[in-house]
């Protein structure tokens, strides 16, 4: 799922009026940001693992990547085996996500959320996960477990500057947000699964989606500025399907490499529930969630 340029890198136009607004929301978040400070270096030097949504997870047996702390975002509580990874921490960086109707990202129009409706019932499920969210959604859902950040209009620069107990700056994308988090708590080796954008070929869709996917080329990788940051605090790589492809900007290792068995590619109606496809396919986003009819 894309996240709202809206919520994760503000345009800077009216510096003014956006300059008072953050002042003040920063006034009246502050402490609910700042107990965010217990995650500081929690995991110092320690591994993890980064998920992500992409199609390359149908090719994936997650019960194989229970041997580190995790970090998820968006949908992947739908995958049958979220429950098989040491998932600790989650995020999903949505604005206004988390309310009973919200702007539909693609169409732009205030529309009844299925969407934030599914992801609050998982997020029910799962008490033993901390889940960190833009500040935006605070009337929205709570709950012990629910924690806030927010960028404040403050620029990306580097995730020495990327606070999340202050600005949280790396509220790009599911992914910049998950390095952001693994940065903050202290995580030195950091291996990216399912985060289809940071190799090349780049592997388009989602692992919920029906059918397999075209590969495609771009000259520039999504996720650079990120990618790239992470890279020099950190050890960071990224893991693909097969040798047939590489890392973008980051070093890569294959499944099998890595595993030890070859990668077994799965429909997303054997990964993710039937009722879970079903309020996918109703959510309003341009996903082909169910095979197309043919006609007759």
């Amino acid at each position: 799922m894309k996240i709202r340029a809206g919520d994760s890198v503000l345009v800077y136009g009216d510096e003014k009026r956006m300059t008072l607004k953050n002042n003040i929301l920063s006034l009246l978040t502050r402490k609910t940001i700042e107990k965010n400070r217990i995650f500081k270096g929690l995991h110092e030097g320690e591994s993890c693992y980064v998920f992500g949504n992409g199609a390359s997870l149908k090719y994936y047996d997650l019960e194989m990547f229970s041997d580190r702390t995790s970090i998820g975002c968006n949908a992947l509580f739908v995958h049958r085996d979220f429950k098989k990874l040491n998932i600790k921490y989650y995020y999903t960086g949505h604005p206004f996500f988390y309310y009973p109707y919200w702007i539909n990202p693609y169409t732009n129009e205030l529309v009844k959320n299925t969407l934030g409706a599914l992801y609050k019932e998982k997020i029910s499920r799962s008490k033993d996960v901390s889940y960190f969210m833009s500040v935006s959604n605070y009337f929205g859902i709570n709950g012990s477990n629910i924690n806030f950040s927010y960028h404040f209009n403050k620029p990306f620069t580097g995730f020495d500057g990327c606070k999340l107990d202050k600005e949280f700056t790396s509220m790009a994308s599911g992914l910049a947000g998950m390095l952001g988090l693994a940065i903050y708590m202290g995580f030195k080796n950091i291996t990216l699964v399912g985060c289809d954008y940071s190799f090349s070929p780049r592997s388009e869709g989602h692992f919920y989606q029906f059918g397999r996917f075209s590969d495609t080329y771009h000259e520039q990788p999504a996720n650079e500025i990120f990618l790239r940051a992470a890279s020099a605090v950190a050890d960071v790589q990224t893991l693909v399907p097969t040798d047939n492809y590489t890392g973008h900007i980051l070093p890569h290792i294959s499944y099998k490499e890595l595993i030890g068995d070859e990668p077994v590619y799965k429909e997303n109606n054997e990964i993710v529930l039937k009722d879970d496809l079903s309020t996918l396919n109703s959510s309003g986003m341009p996903y082909q969630i169910f095979q197309k009819k043919r006609d007759r």
